[in-house]
C-alpha cells in the first residue's frame, strides 16, 4: 500500500522508489484537498479520478517488468517510480 496526500501544492511521497514484482496488486490509498488525476504508466496504463476527500483507493497491477512512473496530472509531479521485476 502507497499512501498518497495531496494538500494545496503539496504532494506526498515525491520521486519515492518502489519495488514491486510482475502482476503484484499495488494499491495507492489517496488523502486529498482537491480533484485530481492520477496515471500509472504502465502496460497496462491506468488513470484514477481523486475526488477532494479522505480514503480513497485504487488498486492495480503491472503486467511487464521494467520502471513505471505514478504521477499526479494537475500537480505535474511524480509521486513513485515502481521498479518492476
Amino acid at each position: 500500500m502507497i499512501p498518497v496526500k495531496i494538500e494545496g501544492t503539496e504532494v506526498t511521497p515525491s520521486n519515492e522508489r518502489i519495488d514491486a514484482t510482475v502482476g503484484e496488486k499495488i494499491t495507492l490509498r489517496v488523502s486529498s484537498d482537491t480533484d485530481e488525476e492520477i496515471h500509472v504508466h504502465s502496460v497496462p496504463e491506468y488513470s484514477f479520478a481523486v475526488q477532494p476527500t479522505a480514503d480513497q483507493s485504487f488498486t492495480f497491477t503491472v503486467d511487464v517488468p521494467g520502471q513505471v512512473a505514478i504521477e499526479v496530472h494537475h500537480h505535474d509531479k511524480t509521486l513513485a517510480t515502481l521498479i518492476v521485476r
